[in-house]
């Protein structure tokens, strides 16, 4: 079959030790001036925000800082940041941090060049404009948001998440600097670094993979799960650190290209229902969720054994699959991770609702390899349990 293939990524990517001294000679090149730096206050705490400035500092550039950006960003801190934004009169935005910050970066820069309010962004490409220049730098290892066109943001009188999906955001430069993400806590490399694994679990499997995607999934998914747990055990431990950055820094490329899938759909309602970290709200639906899906896709689910470390040579198909799944588990445990939506004491009674936002999601069930219908999601919430 002959395919016409798009990849998109960033202009310019610096990867690497210390690059987050790229910053200033980049915030220049795109026209700086003047510089807003939306973090959030984790960030600013651990003196990370700090290093950020004195580089700024150092370039002779005058900035800016919104250090109060939550996880899941509301749809009001948004708006608050783009009022001070447009007083502000800003010429390259900064998103620093987790994907939270980097989301708001992007889409608050949008609003500086494009009429309406942010309701009228969300869906796909309904941004038609490009916003001001953004640099995202990434203080963690999972998001891969400094190399996306998504942004997901939360609708507190809706109760869901609302995601922006819209090639007028990508970042003009991302920065990925392993050092930056040696002060994380524990329970966030986890969360970040089980949201980068299922990044190129769900794009090596999506509808709209591809062969520039599938190798760059299958190298990020032995990444981060040959490092997670040390990094989580020894967070001081650089290499581990470098190699988790790079293995995000790929799932969140491929997410980008191949798109994510049912895991994410099914996450959405839970997550928006228990204000639970991104992480944790798709690892108690993962295993249940690609178990459905995987009759549709069995080669691929004995590569992926295969790039965790498994041995797959005599197995059958089915045991290839149930490796995998079965390796998963073993390193979401080993991290301290819910697998299962009793561990997160979800009420069975929501089903039903859960179900309905789930399946509506068509932009990521239509890129999932099997065709779900709203009684196979149900099952799944089901089964999770």
């Amino acid at each position: 079959m002959w395919r016409q293939l798009k990849f998109r990524v960033p202009d310019v990517v610096h990867f690497g030790i210390d690059t987050v001294k790229q910053l200033g000679e980049e915030a220049k090149r795109l026209g700086a001036g003047k510089v807003m730096v939306l973090c959030d206050a984790g960030v600013a705490k651990a003196g990370v925000a700090q290093q950020i400035y004195d580089v700024l500092e150092g370039a002779g550039l005058s900035y800016q800082s919104f250090e109060e950006v939550e996880p899941e960003p509301s749809i009001e801190t948004l708006n608050r940041a783009a009022d001070i934004a447009r007083a502000g009169d800003f010429d390259v935005f900064v998103g620093l941090g987790g994907g939270s910050s980097m989301d708001m970066a992007k889409v608050v820069s949008a609003m500086m060049t494009n009429q309406g309010s942010v309701q009228n962004f969300f869906g796909v490409d309904q941004i038609p404009k490009r916003g001001k220049p953004t640099i995202m730098v990434t203080t963690t290892s999972g998001t891969g948001s400094e190399v996306t066109r998504m942004a997901v943001f939360t609708d507190k009188q809706a109760n869901l998440k609302k995601v922006v999906a819209a090639q007028n955001i990508l970042a003009d430069v991302a920065i990925v600097d392993p050092r930056l993400t040696l002060s994380l806590p524990q329970s966030v490399t986890a969360d970040t670094g089980i949201d980068a694994l299922i990044h190129g679990i769900e794009a090596y499997i999506a509808v709209n993979a591809s062969p520039l995607t599938d190798d760059l999934a299958l190298k990020s998914i032995a990444q981060v799960y040959s490092n997670l747990g040390t990094a989580f055990a020894a967070p001081g431990n650089l290499q581990a650190r470098y190699n988790m950055s790079m293995g995000s820094f790929l799932a969140g490329i491929v997410l980008n290209n191949a798109g994510a899938g049912a895991v994410h759909a099914l996450a959405y309602p839970l997550g928006a229902e228990y204000h639970l970290a991104h992480g944790k709200s798709m690892t108690v639906v993962l295993c249940e969720t690609l178990r459905l899906e995987s009759l549709a896709c069995m080669d691929k689910f004995a590569n992926m054994a295969q790039a965790m470390g498994v041995d797959t040579k005599d197995m059958t198909q089915w045991e290839a699959r149930d490796a995998a799944l079965d390796a998963i588990e073993q390193l979401m445990k080993a991290v301290r991770l819910p697998t299962t939506l009793s561990d997160i004491k979800a009420d069975k009674s929501l089903v039903p609702q859960w179900s309905v936002a789930a399946h509506g999601e068509r932009r990521l069930l239509g890129n999932t390899p099997r065709d779900l219908t709203l009684q196979d999601v149900e099952e799944i919430f089901y089964a999770a349990f």
